[in-house]
């Protein structure tokens, strides 16, 4: 559906307002709360001041349009053309950008926080209660090619799958965000607090992120080799050494966006029948990947995530799964003698359906007729694992936490 014109009552408004910024005659401040003004063409609107919460502009155009220091607390900006427009300021707390265009955007020291949405619900005597909930900034798929997000309160925002190519976010509070599957290359992350977030399968080429808190963040699956770390604090975070052969990099990158997107884009990463002995998949995001059949005799995922992931029938001698998550991993057939699964968790994993509501089934490791002989358990956590037609000779499980395991033997009968 294309932009409409604004209807006579909204152009008044907004003439109105325009008074009001100018200190002219008959002005007055536009203050307005859940109105909708989707679909409009409203672009080099001057709306600086105003009082918009809970708005909707979804699909609207508001190329060059200003809102500095206006209040948009929960408004929705889904899938409108903002290219260049200026929030400056502004309060968008829980707000919702998802797959805005925000070409050139400028956002300096706007709100980006998460908005407390208090909603009215029955309780048990019948009545009303009031339930509070966070709701973070959404900016997931949205395009901040070279937008300017320099010093804005960011933290727990989603930018999974964004465009942030040249994008600034100098001395940014960032703290906790989601940028998972996100292109962040050439970006400018200099000073900025990053603790804790999350860069899964994020493009990282080019970035810079000198002097940036980098503590506990995620960097599973980021190649790292050509961003500028000088300076950057990295105690706790997870990230990876040397970068793997370019066509691997290639299906780790579209691997870490179908987990963004939960498999509308990007490709799910299948090795199956690959030769792969010895490689390093360390602290690398696998998590249903496919490896079956494939010769992985000691390769490495130390601290690797690898929730339902399947190596059925793989080579796996002398692997490294040191401190990996394995939660409903599939390993059988594969051959697993000598590989270490020190401080590993091999849990069952409870299903969720499409509207993330709890389906009450649970999914265990597996390893039907694996061969284990001499493996080392060492401080994992195993849970619900059948063992009755595994190889379990010579096992090390010394201080191994064995939750409802069963058939543990010495030989298959």
């Amino acid at each position: 559906m294309s932009a409409r014109i604004p209807p006579e009552p909204v152009l008044w408004a907004l003439s109105r307002h325009n008074a009001y910024l100018n200190s002219r005659p008959g002005g007055e401040r536009l203050q307005r709360r859940g109105e909708d003004f989707a679909d409009l063409r409203l672009d080099g609107a001057v709306l600086d001041d105003a009082i918009l919460p809970g708005c909707s502009f979804a699909g609207s155009t508001l190329v060059g349009a200003q809102f500095l220091r206006a209040d948009l607390f929960g408004a929705d900006f889904t899938r409108c053309d903002l290219t260049k427009t200026q929030f400056d300021r502004a309060d968008l707390r829980g707000t919702n950008f998802l797959m805005a265009s925000l070409k050139q955007t400028s956002f300096r020291q706007a709100d980006l926080r998460p908005g407390q949405i208090v909603q009215h619900v029955a309780d048990d005597a019948g009545g009303q209660k009031e339930k509070k909930q966070d709701v973070p900034v959404n900016l997931s798929g949205a395009n901040l090619e070279e937008a300017n997000l320099g010093h804005a309160h960011m933290d727990h925002a989603n930018l999974s799958n964004a465009n942030a190519v040249n994008a600034s976010f100098a001395g940014a509070s960032l703290f906790a965000v989601n940028l998972t599957g996100a292109d962040l290359s050439g970006a400018d992350f200099s000073g900025a607090k990053l603790k804790d977030t999350t860069f899964v399968g994020a493009n990282l080429d080019g970035a810079k992120l000198q002097n940036c808190d980098l503590r506990g963040a995620n960097l599973r699956s980021v190649d790292l080799s050509n961003a500028d770390l000088s300076g950057a604090m990295m105690q706790g975070a997870i990230y990876r050494g040397a970068p793997l052969p370019a066509e691997i990099e290639e299906r780790l990158a579209k691997h870490g966006k179908w987990i963004a997107s939960n498999g509308q884009s990007g490709e799910r990463a299948v090795f199956s029948g690959m030769k792969l002995p010895g490689i390093d998949f360390s602290s690398c995001d696998l998590r249903a990947a496919v490896f079956h059949d494939t010769n992985l005799a000691g390769a490495y995922f130390t601290k690797s995530q690898l929730l339902f992931t399947s190596f059925v029938g793989a080579d796996l001698r002398k692997a490294n799964f040191d401190q990996a998550s394995l939660g409903g991993i599939n390993f059988s057939g594969a051959l697993l003698m000598g590989a270490t699964f020190r401080a590993a968790q091999l849990v069952g994993v409870e299903i969720f359906n499409a509207l993330n509501q709890k389906t009450g089934k649970i999914i265990f490791p597996r390893f039907d007729t694996a061969d284990m002989t001499g493996a080392d358990l060492r401080g994992a956590v195993v849970e619900g694992v059948d063992f009755a037609s595994t190889t379990f000779d010579k096992v090390n499980i010394a201080g191994t936490d064995l939750r409802q395991c069963t058939g543990m033997r010495s030989k298959r009968s």
